[in-house]
């Protein structure tokens, strides 16, 4: 075990200022990821997340479609 502890050790006083810039960025996406999965998956929102299945195909609907001149 003591050589998958080696492996895995973290020498935090050589981390330079890139390196720590990178950890926290990584924490902070993988927080804000799950809790969208959480959120995204609760059967509460169930109802407002299916009211918008279609919203990327309702573009024409809307009038913001690009004009086709031909």
């Amino acid at each position: 075990m003591s050589k998958l502890q080696s492996y895995f050790e973290t020498n935090w006083g050589a981390m330079t200022l890139n390196d720590w810039i990178g950890t926290i960025l990584t924490v902070i996406i993988f927080l804000l990821m799950l809790g969208m999965y959480i959120w995204v998956l609760r059967p509460k929102n169930k109802d407002k997340l299916e009211a918008h299945r279609n919203l990327p195909l309702d573009d024409d609907a809307e009038g913001n479609s690009e004009k086709k001149d031909g």
